[in-house]
């Protein structure tokens, strides 16, 4: 949500079940106005706000020129100081923080641990996405050694979401020792947790970027939003996540009006599994879209204006019993 459209948006947040306090609108108005000062963003956008056991973090991030492959994020707990987040991670940090289904705590230093005596099976469907874990051993033997070294060093320098039906793969499951703790800070959690998600569920209308000859996206100067006759069209919302921004050739599944300068990104009715988005008008003014993947992830638009934005309110939880709900 763009912090020019914040205060434009307030109604329709509250409709989205996305409220922010009352009191907390003003002060996280200035504070992002001043973090974009500071930054010297072209825009900075409030993407949203988890809630933890004990003092909610709110998310925001700023672009200077590329407004999808130069984002960077942002937390606050105070609404006055923000700190940037971290961002590189191992395959062996986001293994940890999807076998997490707790909470977070509220505290960027806590550390937690998870002890793998009686873990379920590592195996997962998604690919891994590449700031630091600490590892306890206990009467580890040293020939295991090399085997956890080589997994530290592995990294990733780019997210990808498990929405590429057609590039899913499986990836190895660690093989941890019975006695082998695992440690993370919450800080680290909280930036992974944060990029799986928006890499999932941030989502903009078609035709809101603009990507011109030379390369460079931009947003669209005369973009008014979706009408009424597009809005209902799955097709018509792409996804932000910088791994579905390729070139597309004549291929099958290419839709009938493709135009290359806004159909650079993949579109959600892709997605897995079936039917993980559900959209609604409400007061014949309001359009909302949910993801039930995420639970608290939305887009929304006002209809009378085509003023729209995106919003994360949750506790940054996936809900991996989707396919048996739908």
């Amino acid at each position: 949500m763009d912090v020019k459209v914040f205060h434009y948006l307030i109604d329709a947040l509250k409709v989205a079940g996305c409220s922010i306090y009352e009191d907390n609108i003003p002060v996280l108005y200035n504070s992002l106005i001043k973090l974009q000062s500071e930054n010297h963003f072209n825009s900075v956008y409030l993407w949203g706000r988890i809630e933890t056991l004990s003092n909610d973090y709110y998310i925001a991030y700023g672009h200077q020129k590329d407004p999808i492959e130069n984002r960077i994020f942002f937390y606050t707990q105070n609404l006055l100081e923000w700190d940037i987040m971290p961002t590189d991670w191992s395959i062996l940090e986001t293994d940890l923080v999807r076998r997490i289904k707790t909470k977070l705590y509220g505290n960027p230093r806590y550390l937690e641990t998870i002890d793998n005596s009686n873990k379920k099976s590592q195996e997962t469907t998604e690919y891994p996405i590449a700031p630091s874990v600490v590892m306890k051993y206990d009467d580890y033997v040293e020939s295991g050694e090399e085997d956890v070294q080589n997994i530290e060093n592995i990294t990733f320098n780019d997210v990808i979401s498990i929405n590429e039906a057609d590039e899913i793969m499986e990836t190895e499951s660690f093989d941890y020792p019975s006695n082998l703790k695992s440690s993370i800070k919450e800080e680290d959690r909280l930036a992974i947790t944060v990029q799986m998600i928006d890499n999932e569920c941030h989502i903009v209308p078609r035709g809101y970027f603009y990507k011109l000859p030379n390369g460079n996206i931009i947003k669209a100067p005369y973009f008014k939003g979706l009408d009424y006759s597009e809005i209902g069209n799955e097709q018509n919302f792409l996804h932000i996540n910088p791994q579905y921004c390729r070139p597309k050739g004549p291929t099958n599944d290419v839709r009938p009006d493709y135009n290359g300068s806004i159909d650079f990104l993949e579109s959600i009715d892709k997605d897995i599994p079936k039917g993980c988005w559900t959209s609604r008008i409400l007061s014949n003014r309001y359009f909302i879209i949910h993801s039930l993947l995420w639970p608290g992830a939305v887009f929304f638009q006002d209809m009378n204006t085509g003023i729209h934005g995106y919003f994360y309110n949750g506790y940054g939880l996936k809900n991996l019993d989707l396919p048996f709900m739908i």
